[in-house]
């Protein structure tokens, strides 16, 4: 609530600026006249003729548009046709050329709510990013975590068949050596065995 008051009032500032600035444009209307807007007091006297000791014929709402027909520069009256069509004359301090504030405050509060629900908007995406980031984030971390283990289980596979390999090549330099020594015994026995004599067919 303090935030919108805050966007209302930089609004407000910034129109009152651009208004005190502003030159509107003549727009023709059924009377020959120029287009005029009431300042931003709550109203202001409508006479009958230019002063204030004349009759009044109403009062005329701040903001209001109305036509100028003519001006008294001595007296600093107006003469003017309200929104009502009422013809009469009006203190000169009370009309201007910019249009009122008051009445761009509904334009205003229309930004304001459209600035506010675009700022709704923009941290729902927020959080919305926010929680992307959050899930990336968590299975990053568990991406990594399986990784480490995948390292882990290689660098055992790795140990278990170095380990099989040598255990392996020493199996079979064991079953070699004792071939070797079964081979050399072998060896030794035949040449000690006794050899046959041969048989002399021929006797002397």
């Amino acid at each position: 609530m303090i935030m919108r008051k805050q966007i209302v009032l930089v609004f407000l500032c910034i129109a009152s600026s651009l208004l005190s600035l502003q030159a509107v444009a003549q727009e023709p209307n059924d009377s020959e006249g120029e287009v005029r807007y009431i300042s931003d007091d709550l109203f202001t006297y409508l006479h009958a003729g230019p002063g204030r000791n004349f009759r009044i014929l109403g009062t005329v709402v701040a903001g209001t548009r109305v036509t100028l027909l003519q001006e008294d520069a001595e007296k600093n009256f107006v003469e003017i046709i309200d929104d009502k069509q009422r013809t009469g004359w009006i203190d000169a301090e009370f009309i201007s050329v910019s249009s009122s504030v008051r009445a761009l405050v509904p334009g205003l509060q229309q930004q304001v709510e459209d600035t506010e629900q675009t700022i709704q908007q923009q941290r729902e995406s927020n959080d919305l990013l926010n929680q992307q980031i959050a899930d990336l984030t968590s299975q990053n971390t568990n991406l990594k975590t399986k990784l480490s283990d995948a390292e882990k289980e290689n660098v055992q596979i790795t140990q278990t068949l170095a380990d099989y390999d040598q255990t392996a090549q020493m199996e079979w330099f064991t079953r070699g050596g004792i071939v070797a020594v079964i081979s050399l015994l072998l060896g030794i026995i035949l040449t000690y065995l006794p050899k046959k004599r041969r048989r002399n067919d021929n006797w002397m």
